[in-house]
């Protein structure tokens, strides 16, 4: 007989709050510092899919983790591999068992004088929900992608980055499966503290190349898009009131050339738009953190659908005492689903709370809420939903 949904939770609950016994650090390998984790979590979800058709549930997960770290004078490393499992108290048919893995290094400057840079790799095979296609997807995701920074003078740097991304999807309720792939590549210049020594520009060329297995040229997902970036970097407000303010903010003209191949495509002729990035942080004191985020780009969805999603986040990290953080967010953003035959476009907003306590040295527990409302014109996108999530993380 399966334990009703307030039983199951007030079991897990209390399962999580068992003391465990004191664990020694981690093993050495290969030069680098070894961690074995594993966390136990419990979820009360008012939707099991991101939809308005989605009923609640309560959800079980446990997920084993190993991570590795090696730091040295020539390179940083980091590597993490974890296998989430999930059960579902009701909606059984959305159980499943995922693989993420993740590698990542920097080569700082010391390495060399002028020479520094970052890459990473990363892949997931698994189930995850999609809120731009209002489904819960089995999907399998390769990205790979670098950076370098090379000094030309004291102030003026030349910068490149590239970054590749393969996915695959299908559908767990529905049926369908897609694949598709986007590549970038980016270069440019950069001139620290050009203006009153703390203030840098940048100009980058940048170029990206979307493809779909289905050929979708009429949705604008088989593009190419080409166009300059500028950028501003630095402490950009007034030193004496946020002396420790870090920025890098940007915007772009980019040009699809898709629609210069098909007359059909709704909008034709070459399009051309506003791209915007950037990122605002500041350490408000010893025990607050403030960042401001923002973008509007084009991201191509898992049933290949062009979106251009414009999103802005607010967060604040807040840590009263040494064992015990307090993480707040709220974010808006639009999607408009801009080569759509019916138009669909969706805001929302979310609001995000969670707070972790570390009870021993390798042992925490965490506490988060989640809450996302999604106004839109197509009824299924039409919803709010909130997640309450209970877990306990032990590492070794």
């Amino acid at each position: 007989m399966k334990p009703t949904k307030p039983l199951s939770l007030a079991l897990l609950s209390g399962a999580l709050l068992i003391p465990a016994t004191s664990l020694q650090a981690g093993p050495r390998f290969a030069g680098g510092d070894v961690t074995v984790q594993g966390t136990l979590s419990v979820t009360d979800s008012s939707r099991v899919s991101p939809n308005a058709d989605a009923g609640s549930d309560t959800i079980f997960g446990f997920t084993p983790a190993i991570y590795y770290t090696r730091e040295s004078n020539r390179m940083n490393m980091e590597a993490n591999l974890s296998l989430p499992m999930r059960r579902y108290d009701e909606n059984d048919y959305l159980d499943s068992d995922s693989l993420s893995f993740g590698l990542s290094g920097e080569i700082p400057f010391g390495a060399g004088p002028k020479l520094s840079g970052n890459w990473g790799v990363s892949f997931f095979d698994g189930v995850q929900e999609s809120y731009l296609t209002n489904r819960t997807l089995d999907s399998e995701t390769f990205s790979a992608n670098a950076y370098a920074d090379y000094v030309l003078q004291r102030r003026l740097s030349f910068r490149a980055r590239t970054s590749y991304s393969d996915r695959s999807s299908s559908g767990i309720d529905t049926s369908f499966s897609n694949a598709n792939t986007t590549t970038l590549f980016a270069a440019g210049l950069h001139a620290r503290e050009l203006i009153r020594g703390r203030i840098g520009l940048y100009a980058e060329y940048q170029i990206q190349d979307r493809k779909t297995d289905r050929g979708l040229i009429n949705q604008a997902v088989d593009d190419t898009d080409d166009g300059l970036n500028f950028g501003i970097t630095g402490q950009i407000l007034p030193e004496r009131l946020f002396p420790k303010l870090d920025a890098d903010l940007s915007f772009g003209f980019t040009s699809t050339s898709a629609s210069d191949r098909v007359s059909s495509r709704p909008g034709a002729g070459r399009s051309n738009r506003l791209t915007l990035n950037g990122s605002l942080a500041y350490p408000a004191n010893a025990k607050t953190n403030v960042a401001l985020t923002y973008s509007r780009n084009l991201s191509v969805t898992d049933d290949d659908q062009t979106v251009e999603q414009s999103q802005i986040n607010l967060s604040v990290d807040y840590t009263p005492r040494q064992k015990l953080t307090f993480i707040t967010s709220v974010g808006m953003q639009s999607n408009d689903f801009i080569y759509d035959l019916e138009s669909r476009n969706d805001d929302v907003l979310t609001a995000n709370f969670s707070t972790r306590y570390s009870i021993r040295s390798n042992w925490t527990a965490s506490l988060s809420y989640n809450y996302r409302d999604s106004e839109s014109n197509l009824e299924l996108s039409n919803y709010d939903s909130s997640q309450l999530t209970l877990s306990t993380t032990i590492s070794y």
